[in-house]
């Protein structure tokens, strides 16, 4: 019996010894331990060897030591059919090694009252027990505090007092389990498969790259090096000048879409398709005043007076396209355009004296038409005065007297109907 007992735990040893992810009781656990024990008699009980058992209730007081008081009990056989029935009561420590581990061995020592009662005669004696033990680990249970573990234990005690046992030396081979409680109760980190330290299940951006820099979200924090509001990853210019205002691309606005951007643009409504300068302006490759789009003499000579289209005048200024609603001196909307390029002209040759001659076909009467080229006129030198003319400007009515069309065709009624700007000087 004793070589299998000591098989048993040499077996449970090898089985269990190692590192593991479980680490012994915890510091401050209370446990219970019952074992079942072969029982080696001293000679002089005159008694067979047997089995027993015990259990004992202790505390984890540290790193190193548990506390524990345990009872113990078995039954012997004797001669002429006598029984001889031995029990124990004891306090004792035990001195634990590699408690962080799976596998913790242990010293042991106790003491404590030992009973023998033999054919209704009994007596108690003082004693000591010593030893080495191992504690296994079987299921920890980090989440409720638990552990179970295997416990084996190779034991001597040592009987004191008088009579036939004093002296007995027995020695004890115990293999059970301990269940501790109350330990350090510990939640299991989450899984991080990413390990960006956002768990997996809150982990709206999986497989971020080591190292990366992520939000509560576990998704990359991008950063807007060039602070204009849009983040580097989507920015397609990514050096924005400061405070300059960008689209949702990060690049800075080009609102008429010139190629030169607002915060630079001197010329901001130049006309799509027009060609510009750095500054964002109409090229006027001739430099007579009137940019390329508009211009209609795009070869002018150096140094001439142009009208609104470019081209060169000395002593008129034509108005096409400038009309007025029927029998009357009231300008049509679309004659605005047309006179604001005249009172832009006339700006720019503030020295000019000029005449604003009004012109009518032959409809109607001689004085009829006269008067009404008087009023037409007239109406044209005060929208021009309203846009900033300065110059010495008169007005006058010629009626039907000076036509440049036949008045026969409508057509040609079409072009008499017409106001000019004559040059007095």
């Amino acid at each position: 019996m004793k070589k299998a007992i000591g098989l048993s735990l040499a077996a449970c040893a090898a089985m269990l010894a190692g590192n593991s992810a479980f680490a012994g009781a915890d510091v401050g656990s209370w446990y219970i331990a019952p074992q079942l024990q072969g029982v080696w008699l001293d000679d002089s009980r005159v008694a067979d060897d047997d089995l027993g058992f015990a259990t004992s209730l202790g505390l984890v007081v540290g790193p190193k030591w548990n506390f524990e008081i345990n009872y113990g009990a078995s039954n012997h056989d004797r001669a002429a059919g006598q029984k001889l029935k031995l029990q124990s009561y004891q306090l004792a420590a035990q001195r634990v090694f590699y408690r962080d581990q799976r596998v913790n061995p242990y010293f042991t020592l106790g003491i404590g009252k030992f009973e023998d009662n033999v054919a209704a005669a009994s007596g108690g004696h003082v004693g000591v027990s010593y030893g080495v033990g191992l504690l296994a680990d079987i299921a920890k249970n980090t989440l409720a505090g638990t552990d179970l573990q295997l416990r084996g234990e190779l034991t001597g005690r040592h009987v004191g007092g008088s009579g036939s046992t004093s002296g007995a030396v027995d020695y004890l081979a115990g293999l059970g389990l301990q269940y501790n409680w109350g330990g350090t109760k510990v939640q299991p980190k989450p899984l991080d498969s990413d390990n960006d330290g956002v768990p997996d299940d809150m982990d709206k951006c999986p497989g971020t790259p080591a190292g990366t820099a992520v939000n509560a979200d576990g998704c990359e924090i991008i950063k807007d090096s060039d602070g204009d509001g849009v983040l580097d990853n989507v920015d397609k210019c990514p050096a924005t000048p400061a405070g300059a205002k960008v689209d949702a691309n990060g690049c800075e606005l080009d609102a008429d879409g010139d190629g030169v951007v607002d915060r630079l643009d001197k010329c901001p409504a130049t006309p799509a398709g027009a060609k510009v300068d750095a500054d964002g302006c109409e090229l006027d490759t001739d430099g007579d005043g009137v940019v390329d789009s508009k211009d209609q003499c795009p070869d002018t000579p150096k140094g001439d007076r142009v009208d609104m289209f470019g081209c060169s005048f000395k002593k008129e200024i034509k108005l096409p396209g400038v009309v007025f609603d029927t029998n009357s001196a009231d300008l049509r909307p679309e004659s605005y355009p047309i006179l604001d390029g005249a009172a832009e002209v006339l700006k720019r040759y503030a020295e000019l004296k000029v005449e604003v001659a009004g012109h009518t076909d032959s409809d109607s009467s001689d004085a009829y038409n006269l008067a009404l080229s008087n009023r037409r006129a007239a109406t044209v030198m005060q929208y021009l005065k309203d846009k900033g003319a300065a110059n010495e400007l008169k007005s006058k009515g010629y009626g039907e007297r000076q036509p440049i069309a036949s008045n026969k065709t409508a057509e040609g009624k079409a072009q008499n109907r017409r106001v000019v700007l004559r040059v007095l000087n």
